[in-house]
């Protein structure tokens, strides 16, 4: 007996993440029939990730529910990867909505799916994506249609992730108040052009200089110092006697930083 979605509509009221289920021959498409029944979705994302070591797949499976109440209201995400650990609220709210469909239902979201099983995906979007492509998040706003936004995964730290696709999950609920047939394009504008590419760039590089900064407070102020001393030698800045002779004594006082500075 094959699997079918449950039948709907389905009104979301809370934030969600969905388990994404494989492509079966002669089967119908549960997870596209799912997506149909959310009636007030303004976008829906796939997570496309090719490898299950990849920091982005491992952050799924770790922090499923808090991505999950991240995304907001009206943003559905699907995702092959399965949470380490499914919460009681989580389940309590599929039972509510999906009442005599939760059983089958539920049982098909728990089974291990396969690795790689995101290729299989590709064909379904319009235009079709290719390998080299993945990983990446597909965007949408017609489960019929399913012309995409792709948004590349860069291999990043855990965090930084995380940090991305709060922008993104922030992007997505910011598109609200666009007319639907303008929504994919505004989408497509804010997420994929190189002017947000180098944003979500320059916003990782900074998180990952301010934290290094609060890791080595005094190596950071000794290097900064240290600048400012071989540019005011060198003729580049013109700085007063007396404001060299407190930047030398900031140096020589600051814990460490004359280790740092070796």
């Amino acid at each position: 007996m094959s699997y079918e979605s449950p039948k709907g509509p389905i009104e979301s009221n809370m934030r969600i993440m969905v388990p994404a289920l494989p492509i079966m021959d002669g089967e119908v498409n549960a997870t596209l029939e799912l997506m149909k029944q959310f009636p007030n979705v303004i976008a829906y994302g796939m997570l496309l990730l090719d490898n299950p070591k990849h920091p982005m797949a491992e952050l799924v499976r770790e922090r499923w529910p808090e991505v999950s109440n991240m995304t907001g209201d009206r943003f559905v995400l699907f995702s092959f990867e399965r949470p380490a650990d499914w919460t009681q609220n989580y389940v309590r709210y599929w039972r509510n909505k999906l009442g005599n469909e939760f059983e089958p239902t539920w049982k098909k979201w728990q089974e291990a799916v396969d690795p790689g099983t995101a290729y299989s995906y590709m064909s379904l979007f319009k235009p079709a994506l290719t390998p080299n492509e993945l990983p990446c998040l597909v965007l949408f706003t017609d489960p019929e249609e399913r012309a995409g936004v792709i948004r590349p995964i860069p291999d990043w730290d855990k965090d930084s992730l995380f940090d991305l696709l709060r922008a993104i999950a922030t992007t997505v609920q910011e598109s609200a108040d666009k007319p639907k047939a303008e929504r994919l394009e505004w989408l497509a504008k804010e997420l994929t052009s190189p002017g947000a590419r180098f944003r979500a760039s320059a916003g990782h590089t900074g998180s990952l200089a301010l934290d290094y900064c609060k890791q080595h407070p005094a190596k950071v102020a000794s290097i900064g110092i240290s600048l400012v001393l071989a540019l005011s030698g060198a003729g580049a800045l013109a700085l007063p006697p007396a404001i060299l002779a407190v930047i030398n004594v900031l140096r020589d006082t600051i814990p460490g930083a004359k280790e740092a500075n070796k």
